[in-house]
């Protein structure tokens, strides 16, 4: 017997590979579903690109070239009075889109007021240009406070502020809470305009500064990284090529005031030096004009002209010495003073030393970096900080290499003086008048030059500013785009059909995922060694006899092959007893007891069906049959076995056994002896006797009854009986506590929709086919079309 019922596990459970074909004809149900998600997401993008505003995009390209300020300057020059950093790219950009830069554009294109068009789905900005009336503030109630204000335009002379409301004229003033305006017709048509609803909107120059650095992006060009490319998004394309161009023209020319403002900072301490050298050239000559006088010395002794010749190149290289450390003490009172810690220092003035030219101009290059970062940002940037600190050591750096330098070369001049003396005991006749008119006169030769070498650079520096040009260069202005950047008709459609399939595909997933009732036969495989007798579909009908002589439904038919298959477990065995149970309660073991019974008895043997439910009786109320006597009032020895069978009308050898009244100690009941007496009797009686018992997860009732049965038919419902149950199961199957198990598939849904069963190869809950011409019950079915493509699927 135990091979017979390997023999039908193995006939049971063929290996399977899930095709292709089968995985569509699992999900085919829900296509409709699918394609309502596609069609849902494809409306919502085509009403998105219907009342969505286009975005264009403006674009115009800069130059940014080697930092060349000056025209005519010899590269010596350009090097020490201005000393201008390399260009980064970078940095540049973040100048570009700063907020500095914005307000300007704000400001010069008047962008503070602007006007807006209202129509039925979207409102959309005008240019100044393009407005039929522009506005003029003649007085504000509060000069910080933004404001805004519909106007309701009625024909060419009058308008309104409220719809239906006071009309007034244009050019006319008018107040409102916010100030004193008025609005000046303009030549625009309003017949351009397909509403009469116009907004004017007022913000600060912040505000609007704010707004264009969000929609402008600037990149270099891949062609060279000197190359800008600057785009501004914007719904109007006049309004963005203005400013685009007006953009480019703010910062070509931000660039040439910041090289003005160099050359302004050199003139102003070549201008302090000249005029404190001018004065002390004035009053070195007012001491000579009064030593003169005084002593009456026009012209020195010709005696002394041989002499004064020897010394002559001695005082030329003294007087050289001596404008120099002049410089110097010029520079280090220029550079020591604390009231210009960030004022460039316009040149060394001659002095050659190449370390010191070397540290200047990194001095005012650092200036220069300064004053760029700071239009950006605050001082208390920590670049601005670094810079300052790196200014301060420099500074320091500076001072003591000229305090070098003038060491050296008053090391050199007392040498000359040395010299000097030599030659001068030779001179020691002269009078001691003429001496003191050399050295007046030398002094002033001394400032002469200095005071000319300045007037020199002046000139120089004047010239360079006049003929200042700009380092950044329009190469094309902007023009707009030809078409909207945004929205992306493609991208709007890809992404709504990305999202219809995805929308389904993950409920889809999330159901199968968190679904842990049995669905498929791969379910029970998987979780018992049990065999599987049979399959039931879900019962249309509302009777619970699906089962008659005549019937020819499916369903009916499924109970004769559960009925045949029987036989492969109780061979040779013409009585039988057969438990019906399940895991819990509604899995349709009274309805699978009633119909099995049935289908026993038109075999011709005579079939009782034992309501043994006593806990909760189902067949009798559901077959329609009055209440009487029955096995609990035969185990306590109220009733005789004669007055238990009820007849089942239709039937001639079906017979219920009722319940009887529901005891209070069901369990107990069970072990009475008198139940055996009732097993013979009825074993002696009917050939076929089908116990509808209680579920055997909740109660004990099915394990007490299966020493009376032969073999235990568990009925699993389809999406209805969680998994875990089939541990249970598996468990009563592996210890045998109850006889012969044979798993009843019941309540399996044919059609379309989350559930459905699959057995073999997913054709139909059969195994093959649902809904052959055999059988008599076939309703039309929904979704005809997926239906003719599963027909096309089954018959490939």
């Amino acid at each position: 017997m135990k091979d017979e019922q390997q023999s039908i596990t193995d006939i049971e459970r063929p290996s399977h590979t899930v095709s292709p074909r089968e995985i569509l004809l699992r999900y085919l149900p829900f296509l409709p579903w699918v394609l309502g998600s596609i069609f849902i997401f494809l409306s919502l993008a085509f009403l998105k690109l219907r009342y969505s505003p286009n975005i264009y995009n403006v674009k115009g390209t800069i130059l940014i070239s080697d930092p060349n300020a000056m025209g005519n300057q010899s590269d010596k020059i350009e090097e020490m009075l201005f000393a201008t950093p390399n260009k980064n790219i970078n940095d540049e950009i973040q100048v570009l889109r700063s907020r500095h830069m914005a307000k300007r554009v704000a400001k010069s294109l008047r962008l503070e007021i602007q006007y807006f068009v209202e129509g039925k789905i979207r409102t959309s900005q005008i240019s100044t240009a393009g407005s039929p009336f522009k506005l003029e503030i003649l007085s504000r109630s509060d000069s910080t406070q933004e404001f805004g204000f519909p106007v309701f335009m009625l024909n060419d002379r009058e308008f309104s502020l409220v719809e239906n409301g006071a009309k007034v004229f244009f050019n006319q003033p008018f107040e409102t809470s916010m100030g004193r305006f008025s609005l000046r017709r303009t030549e625009v048509s309003i017949s351009s305009f397909g509403s009469s609803k116009f907004i004017v909107d007022f913000a600060s120059a912040d505000t609007r500064a704010n707004q264009l650095v969000s929609g402008l992006s600037a990149l270099p060009s891949g062609e060279s990284d000197n190359i800008l490319e600057l785009t501004y998004t914007t719904e109007n394309t006049e309004i963005g090529v203005a400013i685009v161009n007006q953009w480019m023209k703010e910062y070509q020319q931000a660039g040439l005031e910041d090289k003005k403002q160099v050359a302004v900072n050199a003139l102003k301490f070549i201008d302090e030096q000249t005029e404190s050298v001018k004065e002390e050239l004035g009053g070195v000559e007012r001491n000579l004009l009064g030593f003169r006088e005084k002593n009456k010395i026009i012209n020195p002794e010709q005696q002394a002209a041989n002499i004064f010749s020897t010394l002559t190149e001695l005082e030329n290289d003294l007087t050289k010495q001596g404008v120099q450390v002049q410089v110097i003490d010029n520079l280090i009172r220029y550079i020591s003073d604390n009231r210009n810690p960030f004022r460039q220092v316009g040149s060394t003035l001659g002095i050659e030393e190449p370390s010191l030219a070397l540290q200047i101009a990194e001095f005012n290059k650092l200036q220069v970096d300064r004053e760029t970062i700071l239009k950006t940002t605050t001082r208390s940037n920590p670049t601005v900080v670094n810079l300052e600190t790196a200014l301060e050591k420099l500074r320091i750096d500076i001072l003591q290499n000229l305090k070098n330098v003038r060491q050296a070369y008053q090391f050199s001049i007392n040498d000359l003086n040395a010299r000097n003396r030599v030659m001068g005991r030779e001179v020691s006749q002269i009078p001691a008048k003429e001496k003191q008119l050399i050295d007046i006169t030398r002094r002033q030769k001394i400032l002469e030059e200095l005071y000319s070498f300045l007037l020199q650079k002046k000139l120089e520096t004047s010239i360079g500013s006049a003929s200042t040009i700009s380092n950044v260069r329009v190469i094309e202005p902007a023009i707009a785009s030809d078409g909207p950047v945004s929205p992306n008709r493609q991208t709007t459609y890809t992404t709504a059909l990305f999202l219809g399939l995805l929308l389904p595909s993950l409920i889809i997933f999330l159901l199968e995922y968190f679904n842990d009732k049995v669905k498929s036969r791969e379910d029970i495989q998987k979780a018992t060694q049990a065999p599987i007798i049979g399959e039931v579909g879900h019962a249309e009908e509302k009777t619970p006899l699906v089962v008659s002589q005549t019937s020819r439904k499916f369903i009916a038919e499924q109970f004769r092959i559960i009925r045949t298959n029987l036989q492969y477990i109780l061979t040779k065995q013409d009585k039988a007893v057969i438990l019906i149970t399940s895991s819990t309660s509604g899995e349709g073991k009274s309805f699978i007891s009633s119909n099995f019974g049935a289908v026993m008895a038109l075999t011709g043997k005579k079939t009782a069906i034992l309501e043994f439910d006593i806990r909760k009786p189902k067949i009798m109320s559901a077959l329609n049959l009055p209440r009487r006597t029955g096995i609990t009032n035969f185990i306590i020895g109220k009733s005789s076995f004669e007055d238990l069978a009820v007849p089942m009308p239709g039937f001639d050898n079906l017979f219920i056994i009722p319940c009887g009244p529901i005891p209070p100690n069901p369990a107990e009941l069970l072990l009475d002896e008198r139940l055996e007496l009732l097993m013979q009797k009825l074993k002696e009686t009917y050939d076929i006797i089908v116990i509808d018992t209680a579920p055997v997860g909740l109660v004990s009732d099915a394990v007490a009854l299966g020493k009376f049965a032969d073999a235990t038919l568990y009925v699993v419902r389809h999406n209805y009986t969680y998994k875990k149950q089939l541990q249970l199961l598996n468990e009563i199957y592996t210890n045998k506590r109850l006889p012969k198990i044979s798993l009843i598939i019941n309540d399996i849904k044919a059609e379309g929709g989350y559930g459905k069963y699959y057995g073999y190869g997913g054709y139909g809950y059969t195994g093959y086919g649902y809904g052959s011409e055999y059988f008599d019950e076939m309703k039309p079915k929904p979704f005809k079309i997926l239906n003719s493509l599963k027909n096309i699927f089954n018959k490939n």
